[in-house]
C-alpha cells in the first residue's frame, strides 16, 4: 500500500514540507515559493515562465520578528534604474546568453566569456544609466560596509565580555594553591621561631619567651625570675594542653629544629608547586619573589652547614633577615590569594589588511 503523503525537502531553502505522494517531484515550497521538480540531468521537469519574464518575479522575504525593525529592501528592479532602451538591451543580452551554444563543449567556459564580452561591447549602457548603476552600486557598498562594521563591533563586544568573564573566573585560585601558600608561610614562620628561641624548646616545662623579643617590648632585659606576664601566660596555656599533646609538640619541635634544611627544602618545593598549579594566568610577581627568597634561604642553610663551627656572625644575621622577609612575603601571598589583578586589557583583532 502506497503512502498518501510524504515529507520532502526544498532544494532552495532546505525546509521540510509534507506533500501528497504523487507530487513528491513537482511541488511549490510554501516557505520560499520556489518550484521543486527536476529531471535526472538537473533541469526543471516543466517550463518556468518566470525565468524568462521579469514582470512575473517579485521579492520574497521572511516575516520580520517583533524585536527586529523592518529593513528597507536592498533589491531594485532594472526598470527603475535603466531607461527603456537599455532595459531592452539587457533583456536581449540575457536571452542571447541563455541561447548560446558553443562550438566545442570542452571549451564552453572560454567561448561564453568571449561571447559575453562581445555582448557587453555591443549593448553598452547609455551615460545616464551607467551613472545611475554606479551610484546604486556605491550606495549598496556603503550599506554593506555599515552592516559589516556593525557586525565587527558586536563581535568585538562579545569577545570582550567573554574575555572579562574568563579572566574573572580564571583569577580565582584553586583551593590546593591556597593551602600550599599557607603551608609555605607556616614553614617560614617555624624557621623564624626556631631562630628566635635558639636551642631552647618553647613546649618544655618552665619555658620562657625568647630573648630576641623581650616581654617589655621596649628593649629592656628580661626578668631573671621568669615571672613576666608573657611567660606566665605561656605557661598557663601549656598547662591547659593534655600531657600527650604537649609531648608530641616537644618532639615535633625538636625534630624540626634539628632538620631546618629539610624545612627550607619543603618550603621551596611547596612554593614552586603552588606556582605550577596556579598556572600562567594566575602567576604573580610576589610568588616569584617568594620562590627566590626560599632559594636564597636554602643556600644560606647549605653555607652554614658547610662552614659548621667557623660560620661568621654576618651569616646568622643575613639568614635571620632573609627568613623574616620570606615570612612577610609568604604571609602577603597567602592573604592576597583571592584578590585578582583585574581584567586584562582587551586587544581587538586585526584584519588581514592591517596585518
Amino acid at each position: 500500500m502506497k503512502p498518501t503523503h510524504t515529507m520532502v525537502n526544498c532544494w532552495f531553502c532546505n525546509q521540510d514540507t509534507l506533500v501528497p505522494y504523487g507530487n513528491r517531484n513537482c511541488w511549490d515550497c510554501p516557505h520560499c515559493e520556489q518550484y521543486n521538480g527536476f529531471q535526472e540531468n538537473g533541469d526543471y521537469n516543466k517550463p518556468i515562465p518566470a525565468q524568462y519574464m521579469e514582470h512575473l518575479n517579485h521579492v520574497v522575504s521572511s516575516t520580520p520578528s517583533l524585536r527586529e525593525p523592518v529593513q528597507p529592501q536592498q533589491w531594485v528592479s532594472s526598470q527603475v534604474l535603466l531607461c527603456k532602451r537599455c532595459n531592452h538591451h539587457q533583456t536581449t543580452k540575457i536571452k542571447q546568453l541563455a541561447a548560446f551554444a558553443p562550438r566545442e563543449e570542452g571549451r564552453y567556459d572560454e567561448e561564453i566569456e568571449v561571447y559575453r564580452h562581445h555582448l557587453e561591447q555591443m549593448y553598452k549602457l547609455c551615460r545616464p544609466c551607467q551613472a545611475a548603476v554606479e551610484y546604486y552600486i556605491k550606495h549598496q557598498n556603503r550599506q554593506l560596509r555599515a552592516l559589516l562594521l556593525s557586525h565587527q563591533f558586536k563581535r568585538r563586544e562579545a569577545d570582550q565580555a567573554h574575555m572579562q568573564s574568563f579572566c574573572s573566573s580564571a583569577m580565582k585560585a584553586p583551593v590546593q594553591v591556597i593551602l600550599l601558600r599557607a603551608l609555605a608561610f607556616l614553614a617560614c614562620a617555624f624557621l623564624l621561631t626556631t631562630m628566635l628561641y635558639g636551642t631552647s624548646n618553647p613546649f618544655a616545662p618552665g619555658a620562657t619567651l625568647p630573648l630576641a623579643l623581650p616581654p617589655g617590648g621596649n628593649g629592656s632585659a628580661a626578668p631573671e625570675n621568669g615571672t613576666a606576664p608573657g611567660a606566665e601566660g605561656w605557661q598557663q596555656l601549656l598547662d591547659l594542653l593534655p600531657e600527650h599533646m604537649a609531648e608530641k609538640l616537644r618532639e615535633a619541635w625538636a625534630f624540626g629544629q634539628s632538620h631546618q634544611m629539610g624545612v627550607a627544602v619543603l618550603g621551596l618545593l611547596t612554593c614552586l608547586l603552588a606556582m605550577l598549579l596556579a598556572g600562567r594566568i594566575r602567576l604573580r610577581r610576589i610568588d616569584a619573589f617568594s620562590s627566590c627568597l626560599w632559594a636564597l634561604l636554602l643556600g644560606l642553610h647549605l653555607a652554614e652547614q658547610y662552614l659548621q663551627a667557623t660560620s661568621p656572625n654576618w651569616l646568622d644575621t643575613l639568614k635571620f633577615s632573609t627568613t623574616s622577609l620570606c615570612c612577610l612575603v609568604g604571609f602577603t601571598a597567602a592573604v592576597a590569594t583571592r584578590k585578582a589583578t583585574g581584567p586584562r586589557r582587551f586587544r581587538p583583532r586585526r584584519s588581514e589588511k592591517q596585518q
